[in-house]
């Protein structure tokens, strides 16, 4: 009997895809190990794939490129057509947790803003927070009871946000890298305020803006509104979400509070911008 060259355990949604729904929908998540020398069939296109490699490394093929993906790192693929080949490189198996998701026109325009390239390979400075996110993605998805499709999505969009500031904190200090970190955990409360950051970073108010502004070129306030405005665009692609309702889960105060911010900085109201640039084909 010939030699197992590898196994995957797979987790699959067992809510169906609905095409008509402009929402964020996960098909499945999986551990695989392949051992040296195993390739695997071409595969991706309809969906996007993301993985976590925690050992080993791989050649991905497609077309005439060759993508290597090494140990601690991430890839994202949204390729849109399926992959040649990928190929297990080196003497130690490869293992990796994956998920992959429905591609449909949501899920690429958050996708792509983070990360536009259609194959992006990620060197992660802490693998180990990555790893928590895609673990709870599988139990999520391993739950016998009906699957939380809502608390999924809020996984994948934490998921996009720590390998965007992981990238992001190789250049700056490290001050502004918890403040980052702060930010980001804290971002949806509205009682989120320069003088919060700075206590849990231990610097002065003062530090704390001279950081943003030497470094990012923007303050605080700023900052934070600025990822906020970015959700609220694309939460606004969801129609079953009232601007109230959108405003309450961002951080803002108020729908009226949202509507002036976003005139202000977008040139148009939330219900505009839902009506024109959200439906374009």
């Amino acid at each position: 009997m010939p030699e197992q060259l590898y196994s995957e355990n797979y987790r699959i949604n067992p809510i169906p895809f609905d095409a008509s729904d402009d929402r964020i929908q996960f098909y499945c998540s999986f551990l695989s190990t392949w051992k040296p020398g195993f390739t695997g069939k071409s595969a991706g296109g309809t969906h996007a794939v993301y993985s976590l490699v925690l050992q080993g490394k791989y050649h991905l093929y497609y077309k005439e490129r060759k993508y290597t993906v090494p140990e601690a790192h991430f890839t994202i693929n949204r390729i849109p057509h399926p992959y040649t080949k990928a190929v297990t490189a080196g003497q130690f198996p490869l293992v990796r947790k994956s998920c992959m998701l429905y591609r449909n026109a949501f899920h690429d325009m958050i996708s792509s803003r983070l990360f536009p390239d259609a194959h992006t390979t990620l060197p992660l400075r802490n693998p180990e927070k990555v790893e928590k996110l895609m673990d709870s993605i599988h139990e999520h998805l391993g739950d016998t009871g009906s699957v939380d499709e809502t608390a999924l999505a809020g996984l994948f969009f934490q998921l996009l946000h720590e390998l965007r500031a992981q990238q992001k904190k190789n250049q700056l200090p490290d001050s502004l890298n918890r403040a980052l970190e702060f930010i980001a955990r804290n971002l949806y409360d509205p009682g989120l305020s320069r003088e919060r950051i700075a206590v849990h970073c231990g610097v002065s108010v003062r530090t704390l803006s001279r950081l943003f502004h030497s470094e990012l070129d923007t303050q605080p306030a700023q900052y934070i509104l600025r990822l906020r405005l970015e959700q609220v665009r694309n939460m606004l692609a969801l129609p079953r979400l009232s601007i109230k309702e959108i405003a309450e889960q961002c951080g803002f105060r108020s729908a009226g509070f949202l509507a002036r911010q976003f005139r202000r900085h977008c040139r148009m109201t939330p219900r505009a911008y839902r009506d024109t640039v959200c439906r374009l084909p």
